[in-house]
C-alpha cells in the first residue's frame, strides 16, 4: 500500500505542476472512468452546489445538468446535456446551455497495467454566448479494492464573457471499493483558479435482480487547496442505467 501511495503522490504532485492556466469554468467535475457498457442507455442528473467569494462578498448558485446517454458501439458512447443555472434574483432554475460528449474505449480492462480511454466534450452557453472545448484522458488502475483515476485534459474557451485561450485542468479520484452499494473516495480537481479537494461517496444498486437496470450515485464536497481557491463545491450525481 505504501508503494501505491507513493505513486498516487507523485502522479498528483506532477500534475498540479501542469494546471498553470487560467480557468474561467467550474473546475470541479463529474470523474470519468475509461468504459463503456455496450448497448446501454443512460438517463443521468448531475447537481453542483457553489459557495464562491467574489472580492469581499459571497455568492451561492447552483448548476444542473441533465443527461441522456446511448453506447453507439461496444466501445463508444454519447451523452447530451440540458444545463440550467439559478437566477440569483428569483432563485429559479433557467435552462441556460447543453453539452455534448463522446466516451471512446481505447483498452480492454485489465489489459494492460492502466485501463485507458478519451472523452471529447463540447459545452455552449447561449445565455451569456460562451463556448468551451476539451479533450480529455481517462486513465484507471485497480490495486486490489483500491482504484486510481486519473482525468488530465486540455480545455479552449471563447466568447462573449471569456477570453479566447487553452487551460489544462485535472481531476482525480482514489477510491476504495469496500461495497458495491458504498464506495467512498477521496478526489482532487485542479485548475489555475481553484485547487479543490474533498471526500466523496459512491455506490450502485441493482433494480430487482436485473443486471441490465442500475441506479448509481455519487455525492462529494470539496474544498479549497490554497488562499487563491474561493470556492466550496458539493456534488451529487445519480444514473439510471438500462
Amino acid at each position: 500500500m505504501s508503494k501505491f501511495m507513493s505513486l498516487v503522490s507523485l502522479i498528483l504532485s506532477g500534475l498540479v505542476l501542469v494546471a498553470q492556466a487560467h480557468a474561467d469554468g467550474m473546475v470541479v467535475s463529474k470523474i470519468y472512468h475509461p468504459y463503456v457498457n455496450p448497448l446501454e442507455w443512460e438517463i443521468e442528473s448531475q447537481t453542483f452546489a457553489r459557495e464562491r467569494d467574489i472580492l469581499t462578498g459571497e455568492a451561492n448558485d447552483v448548476l444542473q445538468k441533465l443527461g441522456l446517454a446511448h453506447s453507439v458501439s461496444e466501445g463508444v458512447k454519447a451523452e447530451a446535456y440540458l444545463i440550467a443555472s439559478d437566477d440569483p434574483i428569483s432563485d429559479d432554475l433557467n435552462w441556460i446551455g447543453f453539452e455534448f460528449e463522446t466516451l471512446v474505449q481505447l483498452t480492454e480492462q485489465g489489459e494492460f497495467s492502466f485501463d485507458y480511454g478519451v472523452l471529447f466534450e463540447f459545452e455552449r452557453d447561449w445565455q451569456a454566448n460562451n463556448n468551451e472545448v476539451s479533450l480529455k484522458a481517462l486513465v484507471e488502475r485497480e490495486f486490489g479494492k483500491v482504484s486510481l483515476t486519473l482525468n488530465p485534459g486540455v480545455v479552449y474557451e471563447w466568447g462573449d464573457t471569456r477570453r479566447s485561450e487553452f487551460e489544462t485542468r485535472l481531476n482525480g479520484l482514489v477510491r476504495y471499493r469496500y461495497h458495491r452499494h458504498l464506495e467512498p473516495g477521496l478526489e482532487v480537481h485542479l485548475g489555475q483558479n481553484a485547487k479543490m479537494i474533498g471526500p466523496s461517496m459512491g455506490g450502485q444498486f441493482r433494480l430487482s435482480g436485473d443486471k441490465a437496470r442500475s441506479v448509481n450515485y455519487n455525492l462529494g464536497a470539496f474544498f479549497p487547496l490554497d488562499e487563491d481557491s474561493s470556492e466550496h463545491t458539493f456534488r451529487f450525481l445519480v444514473e439510471y442505467e438500462f
